[in-house]
């Protein structure tokens, strides 16, 4: 493969975050009592659960997205629209903790951005299985 170092650490800071979310989820589970394996019980523990799932969701098609666009498009349209996801995930984790929704225009960046991701992906390969 090319250079891939760029690609590389987004897809780090990408499972970093993840993380960092289910470190939350224990925290909001020790400070509503929610215990395991319950995932309701408190508003404030199940939006904490919901992030954390929905960035899991989310993650199973933007990290291979992410690679196949950095290796057959560009690996700089990839990183961007990776960065813009983890913004996304910033602002849907912050809104939903706030109150559920709020989470809406975070998560409308981190999907334009998985898009973006899964359409340049297909538009490189097409490319290159057409040359």
């Amino acid at each position: 493969m090319d250079d891939m170092n760029l690609t590389a650490a987004a897809t780090l800071a990408l499972l970093i975050q993840y993380f960092i979310f289910s470190l939350f989820v224990g925290a909001a589970r020790y400070k509503t009592g929610v215990k395991a394996p319950a995932t309701t019980g408190d508003p404030f523990f199940e939006a904490t659960f919901r992030i954390q799932h929905n960035t899991l969701e989310q993650l199973i098609h933007v990290i291979p997205a992410l690679w196949i666009c950095s290796y057959f498009l560009s690996q700089t349209f990839a990183v961007v629209c990776a960065g813009l996801f983890f913004v996304g995930r910033i602002l849907f984790f912050i809104g939903y903790r706030a109150a559920p929704e709020k989470r809406a225009f975070g998560f409308i960046i981190g999907m334009l951005s998985s898009i973006a991701l899964i359409l340049g992906g297909v538009w490189g390969v097409t490319f290159s299985l057409i040359n």
